[in-house]
């Protein structure tokens, strides 16, 4: 096993060489931390814990989809001067180096995640969700039933050397307790509003890993990050410009702070607070913050998205849509008349 800068590597397995990659380590804890903290918040309101576990099940596939989709639509302005622009990605979409469906090869958008996996929560919540869920058992019917004869075999021999009675086999059925109706949906989001910022914190330390995610060069040493030649982007990877030891703005550690920081005013409003919102207001006020710190942080980002044939900003062009649109709807909402924080139906449905 070889500890690299970027990955564990594990010689010679049945499979070959097999890479873990720190990113994916610190992804995956980051999405595991948050979804513990939202499923205590759900049970200390009387909500079912499971369903956090079950929503992010169901937000993670979608979440990729979108994270990769939003990056193939947006790509960086250096890979579309090499020529990788949307139009080429959907051409060479199963290349598996750099095509579309590579995302081994790094580049998701993370507007095209959340977006994605709110489809996903939404059809977890939706009355769609037995539908949906009985239309991946029967794709999925051939593993399921796969596994459950491999549990079963071992079972059942060490029953029968033992003098045990025979169990046969049966098949398996589909079967969900999950209610027709469906679920509120906005109680949800308000606590997945909650922890986003603490799955954002955790999970910006993988930019850092990778190298990504970073700004201009600084002038302060004892702040600035160096960053190898491989993944600096044009004009920075020049070293007669730019030398070994030039210093780049950690913009994941700003992004991250100020995630951490809106974490914990969120849970502060939510927990003792939560009276003076209405439904739904706490996700709102997730996408607003995000909006102004991701729309100040390209300012001095190297690595820019611009909409397609333009050199408009394409992030900052969905902040500031995001931020008005969100912005409008809490203010609005704040102008009706009183209306506390309704949990005792969302109880009652759920």
């Amino acid at each position: 096993m070889d500890f690299q800068q970027q990955f564990i590597l594990i010689r010679n397995t049945f499979l070959g060489d097999i890479q873990i990659r720190y990113y994916g380590i610190i992804i995956v804890t980051a999405m595991i931390v948050a979804a513990w903290v939202a499923s205590r918040l759900a049970k200390g309101r009387g909500y079912d814990p499971d369903h956090v576990w079950g929503g992010l099940t169901w937000a993670i596939f979608p979440g990729i989809i979108g994270a990769r989709l939003w990056f193939v639509l947006f790509p960086p302005a250096e890979l579309v001067a090499n020529g990788q622009d949307t139009a080429w990605f959907f051409a060479n979409f199963f290349n598996t180096t750099n095509g579309a469906i590579a995302i081994w090869s790094g580049g998701l958008g993370i507007f095209g995640a959340v977006l994605g996996g709110l489809l996903g929560v939404w059809l977890y919540c939706s009355p769609f969700h037995n539908a949906v869920a009985l239309v991946f058992y029967v794709i999925f019917y051939p593993i399921t039933l796969f596994f459950d004869f491999i549990a079963w075999l071992p079972e059942t021999v060490i029953s029968r050397v033992r003098g045990g009675a025979f169990t046969p086999f049966k098949l398996s059925r589909f079967e969900t307790t999950f209610p027709a109706r469906g679920l509120p949906l906005m109680p949800w989001l308000d606590i997945a509003a909650v922890v986003l910022p603490l799955a954002q914190f955790i999970g910006r330390w993988a930019n850092f890993v990778n190298q990504e995610l970073y700004g201009i060069p600084t002038n302060l040493s004892w702040w600035g990050i160096p960053i190898d030649f491989p993944n600096r982007v044009a004009p920075y990877s020049s070293p007669f410009d730019y030398p070994q030891g030039t210093l780049f703005h950690p913009l994941f550690l700003y992004e991250g702070l100020w995630s951490l920081v809106a974490f914990f005013v969120l849970l502060n409003l939510y927990q003792k607070n939560r009276n003076n919102f209405r439904l739904g207001d706490f996700f709102l006020l997730y996408v607003i913050q995000y909006s102004v710190i991701r729309f100040l942080l390209e300012f001095i980002r190297v690595e820019v998205a611009y909409l397609p044939g333009t050199t408009i900003n394409s992030s900052q062009t969905a902040t500031v849509i995001m931020f008005a649109l969100a912005l409008v709807a809490f203010l609005v909402r704040r102008g009706q008349s009183a209306k506390p924080y309704d949990e005792a139906s969302v109880i009652a449905k759920a």
